[in-house]
């Protein structure tokens, strides 16, 4: 953590997170029949691991849309325009 932080970082949430991905693992091997654990092992990290890196990734990519949010550019934007709601009851079918 960082001095004088009571709150962990997105580094150290993100190292914790994979911590509790690998202690995971330990426990799918140990509880392996005897000569799957590498296919057992393999299927763990297929699902959970792709599960971790999109979370990840989504992260990520929020940490950068919050940063380029709060610029001044991003702020006094005169060319964007509100979107506008239709209404979806009158449609003609």
């Amino acid at each position: 953590m960082l001095p004088g932080s009571s709150s962990p970082t997105r580094r150290e949430l993100l190292h914790a997170r994979l911590d509790a991905l690998l202690d995971d693992c330990d426990l799918v091997a140990e509880h392996s029949a005897y000569g799957e654990t590498f296919d057992d092992m393999e299927v763990f990290f297929l699902t959970n691991g792709r599960k971790f890196l999109q979370e990840t990734f989504q992260e990520k990519l929020q940490e950068r849309i919050e940063r380029v949010e709060t610029t001044a550019e991003a702020k006094q934007c005169p060319h964007c325009k509100k979107k506008r709601v239709t209404k979806t009851t009158n449609r003609k079918t």
